[in-house]
């Protein structure tokens, strides 16, 4: 059975209308959960309670496994450093293990955006919180220091 020219450019232009969708449903789907993010932040705010905040960055980590540099926004990038920043501060002052983690997976996506973007002065800010996120949550890198007795 052979392909027709006409169908074969049928199948490429179908081909190309459903990148076109995939790609706008990306972005929407991303600013829909960076909006339910700052309405989680918002909540928090008002409530005091830090699950708003941990739900806010799982919903801005949802549509993560969805970007590309083409979808992907600087703006998702800011805010999950931003909700990390409060986490972090919740999780060092009350020592609440959970907001570290929350922190820590924040990061991670804004590391993660911000590479993907070319945003080299966000990404490095970035790193920094998140190595102190780790630091914080006991996961940081230690100095492996020899005592003179073990060197002698």
């Amino acid at each position: 059975m052979y392909i027709t020219l006409a169908e074969r450019i049928m199948a490429i232009v179908n081909k190309l209308t459903l990148r076109r969708e995939h790609k706008s449903a990306t972005v929407e789907l991303a600013s829909l959960n960076r909006e339910m993010a700052l309405r989680m932040i918002t909540l928090a705010n008002e409530t005091g309670e830090i699950m708003p905040l941990i739900k806010a960055v799982k919903a801005m980590r949802s549509a993560e496994e969805f970007y590309s540099p083409d979808t992907a926004q600087i703006e998702d990038a800011r805010v999950q450093k931003k909700l990390g920043d409060v986490l972090l501060n919740i999780g060092k002052n009350e020592d609440d293990l959970s907001a570290l983690e929350a922190a820590i997976s924040a990061y991670r996506s804004a590391i993660t955006i911000s590479s993907m973007l070319g945003a080299h002065k966000l990404r490095t800010e970035t790193r920094k919180s998140y190595a102190l996120a780790l630091n914080y949550a006991g996961k940081g890198q230690h100095d492996q220091s020899v005592s003179l007795m073990g060197a002698a």
